[in-house]
């Protein structure tokens, strides 16, 4: 926009100036001819005028359309990254579901190894018990079968060099 004006100035200043130097330098003319012929590149200004306000309504309607359709690209542009902010936030929570199901998953395990382990282990308590009554009586009839040989021992010789 500034170019155009820029352009528009300097063409109107030299269309303007280097008539009107012409027209000082020549004293041969007179008054109504300056006139005519000052009249003349001034309707030549106006046309020139009317040409760039029409290279300039040109020029606006395609900054125009150009502005259209730098928006509509800025809006399927937005759109577009809008979408994919929306499949980021599904992708976010199926992982988070998925993150869900592991610990959901890590934590049944390790309930449910507790519970089937439980029977077991009071199970082992059970047989520990009996195993220590079972020693417990093993033992006691060691030390009878022991009494027994010493008795015997004592009433067989050829059984004490045995034992």
């Amino acid at each position: 926009m500034k170019k155009i004006f820029l352009i528009f100035f300097v063409t109107i200043t030299s269309i303007i100036v280097t008539p009107l130097s012409s027209l000082a330098q020549n004293p041969l003319l007179s008054e109504r001819e300056m006139l005519v012929k000052l009249y003349e590149k001034m309707e030549d200004i106006s046309k020139q005028q009317v040409e760039i306000s029409k290279q300039q309504a040109v020029t606006n309607t395609k900054i125009d359309s150009m502005d259209k359709r730098i928006d509509s690209l800025e809006k399927s542009t937005d759109k577009r990254f809008d979408d994919a902010n929306k499949r980021m936030d599904m992708l976010f929570y199926m992982m988070l579901a998925m993150l869900t199901g592991i610990f959901g998953l890590i934590g049944f395990v390790v309930w449910d190894r507790q519970v089937s382990i439980k029977p077991i282990l009071d199970e082992n308590k059970l047989l520990a018990k009996e195993i220590e009554q079972l020693t417990l009586r093993e033992l006691r009839h060691e030390e009878n079968v022991a009494n027994y040989f010493k008795k015997i021992a004592q009433i067989d010789n050829r059984f004490a060099g045995i034992l």
